[in-house]
């Protein structure tokens, strides 16, 4: 049996995880599991200032992985650079005894746009998909490739990921319809809709999945995202970022 657990906001990582849960014949799970009894374990997720976000780490760490010879894989998405962040994961696998056996990294449509530009280009989407291939023949085949060392220069820069209240930064335009998309994409429950407007909890993983998804683009993060365009993959309909 096979599982493959993956955090997403945009769908880079739900689309990479149900890439490769297909050609392995793996069930694709969003991180909200306890228990683990599966012989092939996958964790998908974003590069977050060269680091897991928060919830991710948090799911890794009290994840109950009852094999402990489990083939344990890890895919890092990422847009701009980065460097290490899989070794994150390995310390925390180590931490409870068990080891990552595999280890890649996937660039990705760059989808921060407080700085970045978005990039989805056709030649951006052909390479992902043949680096998805490669990377799900090597798990079929359970190949070893060891992660990078996550470094002081990893500490470094994730010192810079923004707090859990940085949703005090976002904020919503009159033109929101109160349509509640924003509270229902959030990975980690952090919006409740009071009176048809979205509240905002304090306990934010700084995803920006509902600054990319509100159909109106009402909502904007410390003034940073305004008038730029906004990005969902384009093989991820909205309703898969829902359930």
């Amino acid at each position: 049996m096979a599982a493959i657990y993956y955090y997403t906001s945009t769908g880079n990582s739900l689309y990479a995880a149900a890439s490769i849960g297909k050609n392995i014949d793996a069930r694709v799970l969003p991180m909200h599991q306890t228990v683990c009894r599966d012989d092939i374990i996958g964790f998908v997720y974003p590069v977050y200032f060269w680091g897991l976000p928060r919830s991710v780490e948090t799911f890794i760490k009290e994840l109950n992985i009852a094999n402990p010879e489990a083939y344990i894989f890890a895919v890092a998405t990422y847009g701009g650079m980065t460097s290490g962040v899989n070794g994150m994961v390995s310390n925390l696998l180590k931490e409870k005894g068990l080891n990552l056996s595999y280890a890649k990294q996937l660039k990705c449509v760059e989808n921060y746009i407080p700085y970045y530009k978005i990039n989805d280009t056709e030649d951006l989407f052909k390479r992902v998909n043949q680096k998805l291939k490669t990377i799900s023949s090597d798990i079929t085949q359970k190949k070893i490739h060891r992660a990078g060392k996550y470094t002081f220069v990893n500490h470094l820069v994730h010192s810079f990921y923004p707090s859990m209240d940085s949703d005090n930064f976002l904020s919503v335009a009159d033109s929101c319809i109160g349509c509640g998309i924003c509270s229902k994409v959030c990975p980690i429950s952090n919006i409740n809709m009071v009176d048809s407007f979205p509240m905002f909890k304090n306990h934010c993983d700084h995803c920006l999945g509902c600054v990319h998804n509100c159909p109106q683009a009402s909502i904007d993060w410390n003034k940073k995202t305004q008038g730029k365009d906004r990005y969902r993959h384009r093989d991820i309909p909205l309703q898969l970022l829902i359930q």
